[in-house]
């Protein structure tokens, strides 16, 4: 399953039901269950947190999700955006959504943990809920 940047937000941040549910999935992560995400979603996270005026926390949170066993970041390839572009058009999808799309298809999953709705659109995608 891929990991969206959503999910490690969420994780660190909130404090309700949400985050606890992700921080539980963390726990599934870490004693078996084979999970992946991408330097994009890294990314992705490291902005959040420097929009949030949470500079000072990027270090620690990015090698916390480095540390986190069983999970793997990988490397967007290069032929990832025009992957993506196919995806917006066919589906309307945001630019960042498509480029997880294409990641999840270049890697040969159909399973996202994620908040973002907008993959629901998506035939042959399941998407967890937080």
């Amino acid at each position: 399953m891929y990991l969206d940047a959503n999910f490690f937000v969420l994780a660190t941040l909130q404090e309700d039901a949400q985050g606890n549910r992700a921080r539980m999935m963390v726990k599934e992560i870490i004693t078996g269950k084979q999970a992946f995400t991408s330097s994009l979603a890294i990314d992705e996270v490291m902005w959040v947190f420097f929009k949030k005026q949470l500079k000072h926390e990027v270090r620690r949170v990015i090698n916390k999700i480095y540390g986190i066993k069983n999970l793997e970041v990988k490397e967007v390839p290069a032929s990832i955006p025009l992957r993506a572009l196919d995806f917006m058009e066919q589906y309307n999808l945001k630019p960042r959504d498509a480029f997880h799309l294409a990641i999840m298809e270049h890697f040969g999953t159909n399973e996202i943990v994620s908040d973002d709705a907008d993959f629901d659109k998506v035939p042959n995608i399941k998407r967890i809920k937080i």
